[in-house]
């Protein structure tokens, strides 16, 4: 729009700058004949016509454009706010928003224990383990906020790997939630299936300050418990 609008500008500045040179060779036209002065004065009518309608015509696209401009711009903030609309039922679709407080776990709640692990363990198929993953974050947010979960198979030692990623917690939400783990932890040591379980937290210190911290639960075998590693900070 704005190449357009540059180019129409220079075409009428150079037409009229044409139009403007014509009218000042006619008003340097003269002569002694009367009918030469007749003829030159029809002349200076005619082209003070065109001049007119020119600057008409001329008046008229440059009021269409500026009628295009501002139903251009007018559309445009229509569609951010629309944009908008869409962003915040995207949120609320998916976040219960920030503000949603993170919930105690209560025991057996989810009976994680009862989760098919050994059929995830199985799993060969991409879109099986991804309907898992989202299978689990679907019921732990509730219990850690915005989360995601991978889930890494060994098909060699059939065990699980589970990383958890919580984000954009408060302070009181990530205490909330690193308690959660504790009971989370208790219901999951019958699951042998899974070595190794790692929580990744982003969140908000006391004083506002975005914080991380990952806290690791392994076992050396199948027949031992999850174990609480200590971390190098």
């Amino acid at each position: 729009m704005s190449i357009f609008m540059f180019v129409l500008v220079v075409a009428l500045f150079l037409f009229f700058s044409y139009q403007l040179y014509v009218r000042f060779q006619l008003e340097s036209l003269d002569s002694d004949s009367p009918k030469m002065k007749r003829k030159i004065n029809f002349y200076k009518y005619q082209e003070n016509n065109r001049s007119l309608l020119f600057l008409m015509i001329a008046a008229i696209i440059f009021c269409l454009i500026f009628l295009g401009i501002l139903y251009n711009q007018n559309t445009l903030r229509k569609d951010n706010k629309d944009l908008e609309l869409k962003i915040e039922e995207i949120k609320d679709a998916r976040g219960e928003t920030s503000g949603t407080e993170i919930e105690s776990y209560k025991e057996n709640t989810l009976k994680l224990a009862e989760f098919p692990w050994n059929k995830v363990v199985e799993s060969r198929d991409a879109q099986a383990l991804d309907n898992y993953e989202l299978q689990l974050i679907r019921d732990w947010q509730p219990f850690f906020g915005e989360t995601n979960v991978a889930i890494m198979i060994s098909q060699k030692t059939e065990t699980l790997t589970l990383s958890v990623f919580p984000t954009a917690l408060t302070y009181s939400d990530f205490q909330t939630a690193e308690k959660n783990i504790e009971t989370f932890i208790k219901e999951l040591q019958s699951v042998k299936e899974i070595t190794i379980i790692d929580f990744n937290f982003t969140y908000r210190d006391k004083s506002s300050k975005l914080s991380k911290q990952s806290i690791v639960y392994s076992r050396e075998s199948k027949e031992g418990n999850l174990e609480k590693v200590a971390l190098d900070k």
